[in-house]
């Protein structure tokens, strides 16, 4: 199975809009605003290595947390 990496577009396994891989949680937490948002989704649940993924609705940002294995890559 191929690793998700950044950039890369993703689908939820039972169905869900394109969306593109923003970072993980507890990756690249050098920056304060990003290692507090980081601590904020543990708070809520999410660990280390879980999925923030953007898309478009309507033509509105959206993001959203997901876990690696609930993921799969799109061509």
């Amino acid at each position: 199975m191929e690793e998700i990496k950044i950039g890369d577009i993703v689908q939820l396994k039972s169905g869900s809009p394109r969306m593109t891989v923003q970072r993980f949680i507890g990756q690249g937490n050098e920056h304060f605003g990003v290692k507090a948002t980081d601590e904020y989704y543990k708070m809520k649940g999410y660990k280390d290595g879980d999925v923030i993924c953007q898309w478009f609705e309507a033509n509105q940002l959206k993001d959203g947390v997901f876990a690696k294995a609930t993921l799969i890559i799109l061509p």
